[in-house]
């Protein structure tokens, strides 16, 4: 007969279990939810949570503070295994960044299509001022206007970039200047006065961002974002842009 211990133990596994079933059926998921839909306490839910993540089995979002499924517990989708992995991979240099520098860090995902945002570190100095930024996760930015899209652009022959263009039915002067912008700075820039995401910031903000590659194929972009009346973009650059250079070598190195 086992004791009370052995009971207590696998009361926990079976709790455990739980979770990543929910985690696995939801894909995301925050404390709350998970304290409704267990019908555990939610101290109890906490201490799982934690565990489980120190057990590498889960990964709290930077931005949103939901959880997921880690990418090697993840499978099927190839694809959405490898974004899982480049989140959590990019993640800590993400955050760290964003402090460093005090501004609002993104990282998206480029399949060959469409840019879409994986992750957003928000500065500790820029929290009230981004209340809704954690909304702009999992939502695609526009190729030809966002930083992050400009950025990839920029590593993309002129065929595929005009093959772009023509899906989104965008003029053929806009594209090159896009194009070109990208590929003679080094870096994308976002069109000041445009915005490329549903949800909208109170604020106007400028955006520079790089692109991330891996096993030799572009992979993404990390941005670097703020509010306009915060600095002009060649300061951030004088400033910031080795750093986010750096940042991305990191990045690339943990990817391979």
């Amino acid at each position: 007969m086992g004791s009370k211990a052995d009971t207590g133990s696998v009361r926990s596994v079976e709790r455990a279990l739980a979770i990543v079933e929910l985690l696995g059926e939801h894909q995301a998921l925050g404390l709350e939810e998970l304290h409704y839909l267990t019908a555990l306490p939610k101290a109890t839910v906490s201490r799982m949570l934690a565990t489980l993540q120190e057990q590498g089995w889960i990964y709290r979002g930077l931005s949103d503070r939901r959880y997921r499924l880690c990418a090697k517990r993840l499978f099927g989708d190839r694809q959405q295994r490898f974004k899982r992995h480049l989140v959590e991979s990019a993640a800590p240099m993400l955050l760290e960044l964003s402090e460093r520098t005090g501004l609002v860090a993104d990282l998206s995902c480029f399949d060959g299509e469409r840019v879409e945002v994986m992750e957003s570190a928000i500065p500790q100095v820029l929290r009230k001022r981004y209340p809704t930024n954690c909304q702009i996760v999992g939502h695609h930015a526009s190729l030809f206007h966002s930083a992050m899209g400009r950025a990839c652009l920029g590593e993309l022959d002129s065929r595929d970039v005009k093959r772009l263009a023509e899906r989104e039915q965008l003029a053929d002067d806009g594209v090159l200047q896009a194009t070109e912008q990208a590929l003679h700075q080094g870096f994308g820039q976002r069109t000041e006065g445009y915005w490329e995401y549903p949800v909208r910031l109170p604020f106007l903000i400028r955006a520079v961002a790089l692109p991330i590659r891996a096993q030799g194929r572009l992979v993404g972009s990390m941005a670097l974002h703020w509010p306009m009346d915060q600095a002009p973009v060649e300061r951030v650059l004088s400033l910031h842009l080795n750093s986010l250079a750096s940042t991305i070598g990191e990045v690339q190195q943990a990817l391979a």
